[in-house]
């Protein structure tokens, strides 16, 4: 046994004997060792000693005239369970095979005659040391492994889910009460592959050659979910998880898993669903109610803004002014707020159309800054175009392109003064994208405004909105076009220095 194995630097050793000069010469063997040395030159003393000092080893003299004698004092040791196992070694001068015999009857370990060798008391102390460390080692693992198997033992009795272990070939080695519970089967039932039987017909064959494929190919995990009908004839929603176990070897030796009840959480799963069909249904009955309620909306509406144009044009010749403009332009604002909502409500249902042309990308950008010049030079700005890199063909939708770059254009004349707009178009680096780009030097936003931008039924600021007018409708509808075709809508802006919003779509949609 090598010496590194055990440390034996508090290792205490009594030695007792009625001569002195044998306690001299063992004090001058053992002290070099570095062993705590405690002398007695009695049994009756050793006792006391041995019960207060609990020592590691005795050295025992067995021939002690005047008081008991070392085979007593041995038998006294072991009789006390407070010093029973400290080992004994016997020192003495008699050889006799009976000596030797009483000596290990009454507990001894080992025998030193005298006179003794020093190389022989020190190889004996030190095994025995050793033996007596390693065996403390080993009570004190062998505790901590029942207590860990106590534990474990008391988690699996008491764990609200069910545990299981199999071997490689899938056989159950082990379940828990509420795995056996869950399934309702008894501890030799769950043993064997009845489990399988109460997975719900529908799944059971599924499940069966999951399992199966996991311990051919020695799947490392697993996991599934699937209903079982119990004997009793309840229905329960099972979660499985397994994972390899692995053996001191390094091998996989099979398989520790768990088996929890999700019941309530499928129910749950379901009621959600179920409750997110009927909002969206009720969503898409409110979006064709209005789609219907704004398509009827426009006849008479047409009619109005057709006979106030008509009105306004014979006053005019008659030289006489009632105002009528304003009926017709309140008219046609009211007419692109339906449109706005019929639009939104057809997008809620799912039933806006895309229609894919090829168009000339450039012409249409011309025709968007003619229609809306009368928009820029009321506030009296500047529209500034910027299409060097612009492409010249694109597919796509080129109604809703339009419409998205004149709701930009709107705005950033309706909140910019006396400033500039800038509008530019370019191919993106990628080249399968186009960038346009509305540029103003208007009012901008903060923070929270931007946050609120593409939000249905918000706008950015209701003091922006009494002052200048509007529904927010336009962006949400930009982007919601913009998402349709493929791409997206961002804005950056800083209070007070104006606003920048991106537009980027594919070039070439499918229709």
């Amino acid at each position: 046994m090598p010496d590194t194995i055990v440390d034996l630097s508090e290792a205490k050793v009594l030695m007792v004997d009625d001569t002195p000069a044998n306690i001299d010469v063992l004090h001058k063997v053992l002290a070099p060792e570095g062993y705590k040395l405690f002398f007695a030159k009695s049994g009756e003393r050793a006792l006391q000693i041995a019960e207060k000092a609990e020592p590691d080893l005795i050295l025992l003299d067995v021939m002690m005239p005047g008081g008991i004698d070392g085979f007593t004092t041995c038998a006294q040791l072991k009789a006390n369970p407070q010093t029973a196992d400290i080992p004994v070694i016997f020192i003495s001068a008699k050889t006799d095979t009976e000596d030797l015999i009483e000596g290990f009857r009454v507990g001894a370990v080992d025998y030193i005659t005298k006179p003794f060798h020093q190389e022989e008391v020190c190889a004996r102390v030190k095994t025995h040391l050793q033996t007596r460390a390693l065996l403390k080692e080993r009570e004190q693992l062998i505790q901590v492994l029942e207590a860990s198997e106590q534990r474990f033992r008391l988690l699996a009795i008491y764990s609200p889910v069910g545990i299981f272990q199999t071997d490689l070939n899938g056989n159950y080695l082990y379940t828990n009460q509420q795995w056996q519970q869950l399934f309702g089967l008894r501890e030799a039932e769950s043993l064997a592959d009845n489990w399988l039987h109460l997975v719900h017909p529908e799944e059971r064959e599924k499940i069966a050659a999951q399992w199966e494929l996991v311990l051919q190919e020695r799947t490392p995990n697993f996991s599934c979910k699937f209903r079982i009908t119990r004997q009793d004839g309840s229905c329960l929603w099972l979660h499985k998880t397994a994972t390899a176990l692995i053996g001191e070897t390094g091998e996989q030796v099979g398989y520790v898993g768990s088996i929890e009840n999700i019941t309530e959480a499928k129910q749950r799963e379901t009621e959600i669903l179920q409750a997110r069909e009927n909002a969206e249904e009720k969503a898409r009955a409110r979006a064709e109610f209005l789609a219907g309620m704004t398509h009827e909306l426009r006849t008479p509406l047409n009619a109005i803004i057709g006979y106030s144009e008509m009105l306004a044009e014979e006053a005019h010749s008659e030289g006489e002014n009632h105002d009528l403009s304003k009926i017709t332009s309140a008219s046609k604002y009211l007419l692109g707020l339906i449109n706005d909502v019929l639009d939104l409500s057809k997008v809620e249902a799912n039933k806006m159309p895309v229609t894919c042309i090829e168009f000339d990308l450039p012409a249409l950008i011309q025709d968007v800054v003619s229609t809306i010049q009368p928009l820029v030079n009321k506030n009296n700005n500047q529209l500034i175009l910027e299409m060097a890199q612009a492409p010249a063909q694109m597919q796509s939708d080129d109604t809703k392109v339009r419409q998205v770059l004149y709701n930009l254009l709107s705005n950033a004349c309706k909140f910019t003064k006396d400033g500039a707009i800038t509008l530019s178009v370019q191919t993106a680096t990628d080249s399968h994208f186009v960038e346009f780009a509305v540029r103003d030097t208007g009012i901008g936003m903060s923070e929270e405004q931007q946050s609120r931008l593409f939000q249905q039924y918000s706008q950015a600021s209701d003091d922006t909105a009494r002052q200048y007018g509007g529904t927010g409708l336009g962006l949400v509808l930009s982007r919601q076009f913009c998402q349709l075709l493929g791409g997206d809508i961002t804005v950056e802006s800083e209070e007070g220095e104006g606003s920048t919003f991106a537009v980027r779509l594919p070039r070439v949609i499918t229709p």
